[in-house]
């Protein structure tokens, strides 16, 4: 089991006089991007750790949960949504497919557009999986006060929004 976390102390990365090997990795612990992804990296773990029988993904569990929302979307639309390239997503939606979670079928208005629904497997799985995702998002969280929680929360929000045009999947 591990320690409990001591809020009361300075995080690591903010300290200053590192020494030695440690010195060379204070300006890498000082870089957003780094941080962000790192700790991406972590939720994927916890992601794969609560999902473990599932056998999805975040992203494919993403555009399960978006899909469950929705009556039918298209491909594309349903990629924007989760920020992932068309190539991507739709090589997710080809999984999914394969194991029955969604169904594409053709647009009646644009033959070439291809639309999906989730299927009553998948809303299925979502609804079951529904608390295994709280979980990995709550121990991703666990060593934050509720107000930073919202702070933080907020803070990815506003980045997000101010750089989602450089991104090479822009969400719309």
């Amino acid at each position: 089991m591990a320690e409990p976390i001591d809020h009361t102390a300075e995080p690591a990365l903010l300290r200053t006089g590192m020494e030695g090997d440690d010195k060379r990795l204070d300006d890498l612990w000082n870089r957003p991007g780094y941080l962000v992804r790192r700790l991406h990296q972590i939720h994927v773990g916890l992601f794969a750790e609560e999902f473990a029988n599932s056998g999805l993904t975040p992203v494919q569990y993403a555009m399960l949960s978006v899909l469950a929302a929705h009556t039918a979307m298209d491909q594309l639309s349903l990629s924007k949504a989760v920020g992932v390239d068309r190539t991507s997503g739709a090589d997710v939606i080809k999984r999914l497919a394969r194991q029955d979670l969604v169904m594409r079928t053709a647009s009646p208005d644009d033959r070439r557009m291809k639309l999906v629904a989730i299927t009553p497997a998948g809303a299925t799985l979502v609804r079951e999986m529904r608390p295994a995702m709280e979980a990995a998002q709550d121990r991703m969280m666990a060593p934050l006060k509720p107000e930073e929680r919202r702070f933080f929360m907020d803070a990815l929000c506003r980045m997000i929004e101010a750089n989602n045009s450089a991104s090479r999947a822009p969400m719309t």
